[in-house]
């Protein structure tokens, strides 16, 4: 197999960390629950987060590469994300896996289409979110018939988790080389794999405004002010 290039481990190793950091917050979340069933839910939920972060883990090692190696320098831009959104309550951390995760997999199904076939397949598989946007919505909305004065704490903390995530985004993209060349369309077809001299960018401006409008859905779903 050809030698990766740093494009396509860096991108891989992003959306690797992404999964497992997202693990460890949903089952660190499930002890803010206030009833066993919610807590063995948001174990289950991150259960899913652990077999997407396997399936990519593997992805990686079939390179060569060593997955720690390829996530290593996104770790502490995903720990403080983290560690600045730290939900206080099970309503916040719900907000927070619905809204932080959806976020997660539009940005992931956007940065798919820049990829060679076998690893844009491996990056499909992990954007199911399903699960987590069910279960949360139902137990949100159930929140809300029981405490109107939720909802407007909720949107302000929806606001801005979806305002520290794009910053979050788009510093990534910035600071690490491999990634800003893909994104913007200056990496070579050995950047990623492709037999063809020209890789398509992905429009970052045109990207974050559909990121947002998936949001404002999102939010409406829940009756939530954006």
């Amino acid at each position: 197999m050809e030698s990766p290039s740093q494009a396509l481990i860096e991108l891989l190793g992003v959306v690797a960390y992404g999964e497992l950091a997202g693990f460890f917050r949903i089952a660190a979340d499930a002890e803010l629950a206030p009833s066993m069933a919610e807590s063995i839910r948001m174990a289950e939920l991150a259960d899913i987060e652990f077999r997407h972060y396997s399936l990519i883990s593997a992805h990686i090692s079939s390179f060569g590469v060593e997955p720690e190696e390829a996530m290593a320098p996104f770790a502490a831009a995903f720990d403080g994300y983290h560690e600045r959104t730290k939900p206080a309550d099970w309503f916040e951390g719900l907000v927070k896996a619905y809204v932080g995760d959806s976020i997660a997999t539009d940005f992931n199904l956007e940065i798919a289409t820049l990829l060679p076939e076998d690893s844009r397949a491996v990056i499909l598989k992990t954007a199911d979110s399903t699960s987590h946007i069910e279960f949360a919505v139902s137990t949100l909305m159930s929140g809300f018939a029981l405490d109107s004065r939720l909802r407007g704490r909720l949107a302000l903390w929806a606001r801005r988790l979806v305002g520290e995530a794009i910053a979050q985004a788009q510093y990534l993209a910035a600071e690490h080389e491999g990634l800003f060349q893909l994104i913007n369309g200056t990496a070579n077809s050995s950047a990623v794999g492709e037999e063809s001299n020209e890789v398509p960018g992905l429009d970052l401006g045109r990207a974050f405004i559909r990121l947002t409008e998936k949001h404002t859905h999102r939010m409406q779903r829940l009756g939530l002010a954006v």
